[in-house]
């Protein structure tokens, strides 16, 4: 055999197999009123499920020591496909437009964020999370549909009447504040800077500004380094938490407290004592509760139904 012929076959071949895999691809594997789903789209999602177990569980699925998982994911992996083309069939049954450019802002936010310590950022975070660009752009999509979607079916569901001060009689223990004493504190990451700013604090500094100025803590630099109420309940690391109940109101730390955190330089507020919360003073957050449990039960009972009056092929 000619060595041109050799070659003519093998690419013949590799053509045939192209074929054969693109063929494989675009198969359905379901139909939802209609509308095909692909196995190109089932191992796309599959791929992201899969990634999202791993990465959650801190460990790499084997195809034969962990069956059952993926089999489990791939079971997920087919619902949430159908689920999702119910949603975005129903949301265009609805009028519910999509808003592209939230979705593209969205995107854009995810991407600089990534970014912003690491140029590959955002690349890896794809990489990690096995999403492609458009596959990315198609879950948040459906995601926006979704919430919309939900918002529409939800919107006359109110809470109110007799069975906000009910949920309040039947669960007072949900609202006891309890007691124990306001702290404060300053996180830095060296000995010396903690330092620096105890003998600031010894001439007369003011706490809240020097939190402002030097503290790492971003959640609570602003407001004067402000934890709330802290007591041997609360979970703060143990070297922390035992040197801020050893102080008296007003007091601070005029040694650095070190943590696997850095150091901290702690003050106490004043003692407050257990107390039972009063229904006006919970109204608000029991309603919003309540409101928000009847919502989700009613939205789901919805999509349960859409489910039982699709048309749904499994063709698997």
């Amino acid at each position: 055999m000619k060595k041109g012929l050799i070659v003519v076959m093998v690419l013949c071949l590799a053509i045939f197999a192209l074929g054969c895999n693109a063929n494989k691809t675009n198969q359905s594997i379901a139909e939802v009123n209609g509308e095909k789903i692909t196995q190109e789209d089932f191992s796309a999602l599959n791929a992201v499920l899969k990634a999202d177990y791993e990465n959650a569980n801190g460990t790499t699925l084997d195809e034969s020591k962990d069956k059952a998982v993926l089999d489990q994911i791939k079971n997920n992996t087919y619902e949430n496909l159908i689920l999702q083309r119910l949603i975005r069939q129903d949301a265009a049954k609805q009028g519910i437009k999509l808003d592209t450019k939230e979705v593209d802002e969205y995107i854009n936010y995810i991407k600089e964020s990534k970014n912003a310590t690491d140029k590959e950022g955002y690349k890896n975070f794809l990489q990690q999370t096995k999403f492609t660009e458009a596959g990315l752009r198609e879950y948040l999509e459906t995601q926006q549909l979704n919430s919309k979607l939900a918002d529409k079916v939800t919107a006359n569901i109110k809470a109110g009447g007799t069975e906000v001060p009910q949920y309040y009689d039947k669960n007072k223990s949900l609202y006891l504040e309890p007691g124990g004493i306001q702290i404060y504190h300053i996180l830095v990451e060296d000995e010396k800077t903690a330092r620096e700013i105890i003998d600031q604090l010894n001439n007369g500094s003011d706490f809240a500004a020097l939190a402002k100025k030097y503290s790492i803590d971003t959640s609570n630099k602003d407001q004067g380094g402000d934890l709330g109420i802290v007591n041997q309940d609360t979970q703060f690391v143990t070297e922390f938490k035992t040197a801020a109940l050893a102080l008296q109101p007003g007091e601070y730390t005029h040694d650095p407290v070190k943590s696997q955190f850095g150091y901290h330089i702690i003050k106490a507020g004043d003692k407050k004592a257990a107390r039972q919360m009063t229904f006006d003073e919970v109204k608000d957050e029991i309603t919003t509760r309540l409101e928000n449990e009847k919502k989700d039960k009613a939205y789901q009972e919805y999509i349960e139904n859409l489910k039982k009056s699709a048309d749904i092929k499994d063709l698997r």
